[in-house]
């Protein structure tokens, strides 16, 4: 199984060095958010298919960044256009001192301040595919990271399910001492009763077996039983099982509160409160699961 959270990276040369950065935490399917460097936004929608490719859950961001010298070797400052924002800052600022001052790396950032060098039309394509192959690395890092997280997540719900199939069990056990005890509270009942009062041996039957059949866990049971074995099998299934175990512990916390809901035994009923802690827990390591 494999963590939505994570963090990859890669670095590249050629004619400018670069590096790119990718971040993952939880979300409910898959978000991407880029931020590329002016002049290389045309890379974005092959960035977002090689992520779509690779992840099925979490919010990804994705960034490309150079270093101040590279970026002095492959940009160049329209100094006219930088100047013109200068002078309006300026103006503004005067108009409106409450306004926030307008810093040199803000006008920097400004779409047409910072332009990219003319360069070879093949030089460029040569460079946008070194940084998409380094882009791959950067994925595969992210993936690492969030398998290796994945991993140590697993441990922790394979405990979780484990006390859940020791809790059943014991669950069990207990609803097996149901009938003999409710015989035996009802025998101590009808003592009570005005000695005119009678009743036959069928009557009394009919209504311990009406009671039993309120009171039966044994579907709920087997359920628990069941849905303990589908986790298992999905603990070691390949690929995005997130949205499966998220629906599990829905159907095993139903079975926990019916459990609780039949119960006439206090011991039985804390042993359906711990189940439904359990599950509680798990579901919530679940969400980072993707």
């Amino acid at each position: 199984m494999e963590s939505m959270t994570g963090f990859g990276s890669s670095a590249g040369e050629k004619g400018v060095s670069w590096t790119w950065t990718l971040r993952s935490v939880n979300g409910k399917g898959l978000e991407i958010r880029c931020r590329l460097p002016y002049g290389y936004e045309a890379l974005e929608p092959e960035i977002r298919n090689i992520l779509r490719h690779n992840f099925a859950r979490g919010n990804v961001a994705a960034s490309l960044e150079f270093t101040a010298n590279e970026e002095q070797s492959s940009h160049q400052i329209n100094k006219t256009f930088l100047e013109e924002l200068c002078h309006i800052a300026i103006e503004l600022q005067e108009k409106y001192p409450l306004l926030k001052p307008a810093s040199i790396d803000g006008l920097l950032n400004v779409r047409g301040v910072a332009e990219q060098k003319s360069s070879g039309e093949n030089q460029f394509e040569e460079r946008q595919k070194a940084m998409l192959t380094s882009f791959e690395e950067a994925v595969q890092s992210l993936k690492q990271a969030r398998q290796a997280e994945g991993e140590k997540i697993t441990i922790n719900l394979k405990a979780a399910v484990d006390k859940i199939s020791e809790l059943t069990d014991k669950a069990k056990a207990l609803a097996a001492k149901q009938p003999d005890r409710i015989r035996q509270t009802l025998m101590e009942r009808i003592k009570l009763l005005p000695e005119n009062m009678t009743m036959s041996e069928d009557r009394f039957m009919q209504e311990v077996t009406a009671i039993l059949l309120r009171i039966d866990i044994t579907e709920e049971i087997d359920r628990l039983h069941a849905h303990i074995k589908t986790a298992y099998e999905l603990f070691a299934e390949k690929g995005s099982v997130g949205r499966k175990l998220d629906f599990l512990c829905q159907e095993l916390n139903r079975e926990a509160n019916t459990l609780c809901s039949k119960s006439t035994d206090i011991e039985l009923t804390q042993t359906g409160m711990a189940l439904k802690t359990i599950i509680d827990q798990l579901k919530e390591q679940i969400q980072n699961i993707e």
